[in-house]
């Protein structure tokens, strides 16, 4: 069992740094999130019964513990772990993003019924000298825990002469990320330029 672990652990990191961050399109999901899935439900079915599927569990605070647990056993220290990029909930969260490079952001499992509203910001340098030209193109996922199913729910593109302050804010319903992971990926545009942002999602 533990060189199962270790063996998806390892395609999940390798998945993570073979994907170039140029493409913008998506929050570049790779296919093992699907295997993921799957051996998630199969563990929700040993805790709950051969008739319970992950949202039985996420329901329930002691399972979703365990659920979030089981998600980090299986990717191991790849860019899908929970922490330390961990999306915190109603914690603002701030970086400096040189360009072309990429951030991502992972929430924990969403019970179901809750719906979530990020927020990302283009701060200030935080050296005076430091360059705020680098574009950002903001692509928000989600991955349903039951169906393995991947959505893409938004996208929002900072342009490179984007003022300090330039905002940008979306809400999504329980029915849009209930039961699911949500990914927030920060593609950064342009050479050698930098986008200091502030990143803040709240569960609602």
């Amino acid at each position: 069992m533990r060189r199962t672990l270790l063996a998806v652990a390892l395609l999940a990191a390798i998945g993570f740094a073979a994907i170039p961050s140029t493409e913008a399109q998506d929050c570049d999901i790779p296919n093992v999130v699907k295997d993921l899935v799957k051996k998630l439900n199969d563990e929700c079915k040993k805790l709950e019964g051969p008739d319970a599927k992950t949202s039985t569990c996420t329901k329930k605070q002691a399972r979703l513990v365990k659920m979030v647990e089981k998600w980090n056993n299986l990717v191991g220290n790849s860019s899908l772990h929970i922490g330390p990029r961990e999306m915190q909930f109603g914690v603002e969260q701030t970086g400096s993003l040189l360009t072309p490079g990429d951030r991502r952001f992972v929430s924990q499992i969403i019970e179901p019924g809750k719906g979530v509203t990020v927020n990302v910001t283009k701060r200030a340098a935080s050296v005076g000298s430091e360059d705020t030209k680098g574009g950002c193109v903001v692509n928000i996922c989600a991955v349903d825990l039951d169906t393995g199913v991947e959505s893409k729910l938004a996208t929002h593109t900072f342009e490179g002469n984007a003022s300090i302050g330039t905002q940008m804010n979306k809400s999504f319903s329980s029915s849009q990320v209930g039961n699911k992971v949500l990914i927030v990926r920060l593609d950064g545009k342009g050479v050698g330029k930098r986008f200091p942002y502030s990143f803040k999602a709240t569960k609602n």
